[in-house]
Parts: C-alpha cells; sequence; structure tokens
C-alpha cells in the first residue's frame, strides 16, 4: 500500500466508506438480475433479504460518509459498526462460501482505517461533535 493512504487515515477511511457504497449497490443490482429461485436453497436467506441488507448498509454508509466529510467524531465508530454488522450477516447467510474471506479482509482494511483515524484525531484533538 503506498505511503501517502497510510499519512492520512481519515482520507483514506473517507475513500473507503465511498467505494463501499458504490459495491453494495452493485450488490443490490447483482441480486436484483440474478433469478430468484437459484439462491434459495444454497443460503440461509432469499435474495430480497440480502437485497435489504446491501440497501440499509448503503444507506448506512452514506450516513458515515456525511459524518466523515463533516469531521464528525462518531462518523468512524459508525463505519467500524456497519462493517462489522455486515460481516455476522454475511458469515450467516453465506456460510460456506469460499468467498467469505475476500470482503473479510475489505472489513479488516476499513476497520483499520477507521481506528487509525479516532487515534490519530483523539491525539490532535480533530473531532468537532
Amino acid at each position: 500500500m503506498p505511503k501517502h493512504f497510510s499519512a492520512n487515515p481519515h482520507r483514506t477511511l473517507t475513500l473507503l466508506v465511498a467505494a463501499n457504497i458504490v459495491f453494495d449497490v452493485i450488490a443490490i443490482v447483482i441480486w436484483a438480475a440474478l433469478p430468484a429461485n437459484v439462491w434459495n436453497g444454497l443460503y440461509r436467506l432469499d435474495t430480497l433479504a440480502a437485497k435489504v441488507e446491501a440497501a440499509l448498509a448503503a444507506i448506512f454508509f452514506a450516513v458515515t460518509l456525511f459524518g466523515l466529510i463533516r469531521n464528525k467524531k462518531w462518523a468512524p465508530f459508525l463505519a467500524i459498526g456497519i462493517t462489522v454488522t455486515q460481516r455476522v450477516f454475511a458469515f450467516y447467510i453465506f456460510f460456506p462460501s469460499i468467498a467469505l474471506p475476500i470482503p473479510l479482509v475489505w472489513s479488516l482494511v476499513i476497520v483499520y482505517f477507521a481506528i487509525k483515524d479516532m487515534k490519530a484525531c483523539t491525539k490532535f484533538q480533530d473531532f468537532r461533535n
């Protein structure tokens, strides 16, 4: 990873959250494009639940993005909360799946930069509200 990403964890977290919104919208499109009866027997919930989860995640990440842009102290906490909730949901729904490690690594990167952002902002008293 280039040095400039770790030099500004707030900017990196903001970019990761924005990318996550795009990924959740793509997930909704993929779930909508697939026939509903294909996945019902394989996973624990139907495609409607997966689409709703992705939509809720995109909405909450949009709120998080707004908070990050406005330098709100709750935004990194919300990023961690949403990310952990998504991984728990995915683990329940999609276990066992060979694709689970890919979003897990993505989630760990978000959590890492959220914690790094919290530490950096606490150190410099950067947060407003």
